[in-house]
């Protein structure tokens, strides 16, 4: 049985063991495919990369594509991905995770909020990048470029969040996620599970996409 990453104050690990279900393991082809891609292009020196070297970055991609054989989980618990944006930790649930991929030129939009970052193209499609730390705090402003986009989408649209780092993979239990500070922004907080104890933000990734306020739509 190989070991995972739990959220802060889990609690102790379940006899029961659930295996991963059709759509987990689909998630997780998608991201060990999408890191793989990644991996690729530090290899290759065409991620812009200037300041960590490519085999530092290439093993944060093989920490996150490890193979999860089986996982340990309370019936209650979710599966999330952390990544980092200016300082801050978030997570989202797998089952929310389109794919994980290289940050592409992204092309400013005008007349939108201040957290669109603008849009990118990928794999043939248009992805509205939102930034994270502007929507918590509209008047502040990204610490750095981000490198990684955590990409989601439904029927209609593709939407894809800014991130400057990509961490674990972790097990949360329901019950030690805290509610959303009521200083977070009202749509902040629609879009909110809560915060752990290590002051991560654990997002609902699928609802913030089906925000009308968030969307910008495919055309052909």
């Amino acid at each position: 049985m190989g070991r995972h990453d739990r959220g802060p104050a889990a609690p102790a690990v379940s006899r029961h063991r659930d295996p991963m279900s059709a759509r987990e393991e689909s998630v997780y082809e998608k991201l060990r495919t999408s890191l793989a891609e990644l991996e690729e292009k530090l290899r290759e020196g065409k991620t812009g990369e200037r300041e960590v070297h490519p085999r530092i970055l290439a093993e944060r991609t093989r920490r996150i594509a490890r193979e999860p054989t089986r996982l340990d989980r309370a019936p209650d618990s979710i599966s999330c991905i952390v990544f980092e944006r200016s300082g801050r930790r978030y997570a989202v649930q797998l089952e929310s995770v389109d794919e994980v991929g290289p940050m592409s030129r992204i092309t400013r939009v005008p007349g939108v909020p201040e957290y669109f970052l603008g849009v990118a193209a990928r794999r043939g499609r248009i992805v509205a990048v939102v930034d994270l730390p502007l929507l918590f705090t509209p008047d502040a402003r990204s610490e750095s470029s981000a490198e990684h986009l955590v990409m989601a989408s439904n029927a209609e649209v593709v939407c894809a969040v800014a991130a400057d780092a990509l961490h674990n993979i972790i097990e949360v239990n329901r019950r030690t996620i805290a509610k959303a500070m009521p200083t977070f922004p009202p749509l902040v907080q629609r879009h909110t599970l809560g915060v752990l104890e290590d002051r991560t933000v654990v997002l609902d990734l699928g609802s913030l996409l089906s925000d009308r306020s968030l969307r910008v739509e495919e055309r052909g």
